[in-house]
C-alpha cells in the first residue's frame, strides 16, 4: 500500500489541522491532515462493519464468465478487514492459466486494496520539486489458490477446476455449480459488526444441523412421533440461515433452546409410545444427551460446546434408531376347528377365539395371519 508521510502504525493519538491566520502550510501538514481523515474512515469501518462485498453497488463484483478460460470481474465496492474501502469502477478481465494451478483443485477470484502515485508533474524550472500529484486507490483482482482471509483479500468467487479444463462457465444452477463453473455461494458480503455469526461458525453450525437432520430423519423412520419431525424442521430452518449468514450471536443460544425443547418433547413422546424403548440403555443416554445440552445453554456455555451437545443429542438420535428389539414369543391357544376350510379364490373367512393366547410383555393377540405355502 502506497502511503506518503505517516502510516496506521504510527498513529498513537488522532490530531487534525487547525488552521489559523498566519499559518504557513507544507506539503507534510496537508499529507497528515488527509492521513487524518483516511484513519478514522478505516476505525468506523473496522469497528462498526464486516468485511465482503457491500450489496447493491454497481453489480457486485459479480464474477462471470467470458469465454474458453477467461472471466471478468463487474464493477462493484468491498470492504476489508483493515477499514480500506476497495471500488473498482470498471470490469477487469482475467485469464485462467492451468498449468499455474495443481489440477484438479479450488481457485479463488479475490479483490484486494492497493493504492499507487499517480498525475507526475514536471517542475521545469526547479525540478527537485517534481513529484506525483495524486494517489490513485486500484484494487488488485487476482486469481489465487490460497482461501482468501476476507481481511487483505475479499473472495469474490471460487471455481474447481479438472485437469481437462477448456472453459470456464457460469453455473446452471447457482445453488450447486459442477466442476469448472464460477461459484458465488461463499462471496461473503459486508454487514454491520457483530451482526451475524462469524463465517467459520457458520460453517460449524451448518454441518450440526446437516447431522441433526439426517440423523433425526433417522428417528422419524423408526419412531414417527410428532416432535421427532418438528426438530427435522427446526434443523432444516437453521442450516438455511447458517447457509446464507442470517443469524446473529446473540440469537443462536434462544435456536439452540428452541431446538432443546422439542428434542425433550422427542423423549416424552417415545417414551409414551414405545415403553419397549424406553427400557432401554440408548434411550436413557438420549435423554441424558439433551439434559446436558440443556445445562450448558443455563450455563451460557461457549458456542463449540453449545454445537458439541447438539451434536451429541443427534448422535444419541441416531442410535435410538438402530435398535433392534427382539419380536415377543406367543402362546397360541384354542385356535378351533380349522383341520379343513374351504376357500375361493385363495381367500376364507373364519372365527376364532384367541382370549387364551398371550405373548410376551402381557400383550394380547388379536388376529392370526396364514401365508399359502409355496
Amino acid at each position: 500500500m502506497f502511503c506518503k508521510g505517516v502510516t496506521m502504525a504510527d498513529w498513537v493519538e488522532f490530531k487534525r489541522m487547525n488552521f489559523f491566520t498566519g499559518f504557513f502550510t507544507t506539503a507534510k501538514d496537508w499529507d497528515e491532515g488527509q492521513q487524518y481523515h483516511l484513519e478514522k474512515r478505516r476505525l468506523h469501518n473496522r469497528g462498526l462493519h464486516t468485511p465482503g462485498i457491500i450489496r447493491g453497488e454497481k453489480d457486485e463484483l459479480a464474477v462471470v464468465a467470458d469465454g474458453d478460460l477467461d472471466v471478468r470481474v463487474l464493477p462493484g465496492a468491498a470492504l476489508d478487514g483493515l477499514g480500506n474501502e476497495i471500488y473498482l469502477g470498471q470490469r477487469r478481465p482475467l485469464s485462467i492459466e492451468p498449468g499455474d494451478y495443481p489440477l484438479p483443485g479450488l481457485v479463488y477470484i479475490a479483490i484486494e486494496y492497493s493504492e499507487k502515485p499517480t498525475d507526475y508533474v514536471v517542475n521545469v524550472e526547479s525540478p527537485e520539486y517534481s513529484d506525483y500529484t495524486r494517489v490513485t486507490e486500484t484494487p488488485t483482482v487476482k486469481i489465487t489458490t490460497t482461501v482468501p482471509d476476507n481481511r487483505t483479500s475479499v473472495e469474490l468467487a471460487r471455481i474447481r477446476l479438472q485437469p481437462d479444463v477448456t472453459q470456464v462457465t457460469d453455473p446452471d444452477n447457482p445453488d450447486n455449480p459442477g466442476d469448472n463453473q464460477i461459484d458465488r455461494r461463499y462471496a461473503v458480503w459486508a454487514g454491520s459488526a457483530e451482526e451475524w455469526l462469524p463465517r467459520e461458525q457458520q460453517q460449524q453450525l451448518v454441518a450440526t444441523m446437516q447431522q441433526k437432520r439426517q440423523d433425526f430423519a433417522a428417528l422419524a423412520s423408526r419412531c414417527p412421533v410428532p416432535s421427532v419431525s418438528h426438530v427435522c424442521h427446526a434443523a432444516v430452518t437453521v442450516e438455511i440461515l447458517g447457509c446464507i449468514g442470517r443469524l446473529r450471536p446473540g440469537q443462536l443460544p434462544d435456536v439452540l433452546r428452541s431446538i432443546a425443547a422439542m428434542e425433550e418433547d422427542v423423549g416424552e413422546e417415545i417414551g409414551l409410545k414405545y415403553p419397549d424403548l424406553a427400557a432401554l440403555a440408548q434411550y436413557e443416554a438420549y435423554r441424558s444427551a439433551v439434559n446436558a445440552l440443556q445445562a450448558a445453554l443455563e450455563n451460557e456455555g461457549e458456542f463449540e460446546t453449545l454445537l458439541a451437545r447438539q451434536s451429541q443429542v443427534a448422535t444419541a438420535a441416531r442410535a435410538l434408531s438402530e435398535v433392534v428389539l427382539q419380536p415377543p414369543t406367543a402362546r397360541i391357544a384354542d385356535k378351533g376347528d380349522l383341520s379343513q376350510v374351504e376357500a375361493s379364490d385363495d381367500e376364507a373367512t373364519v372365527a376364532l377365539d384367541a382370549s387364551n393366547s398371550t405373548a410376551d410383555g402381557g400383550l394380547q393377540i388379536v388376529f392370526y395371519r396364514w401365508t399359502k405355502k409355496e
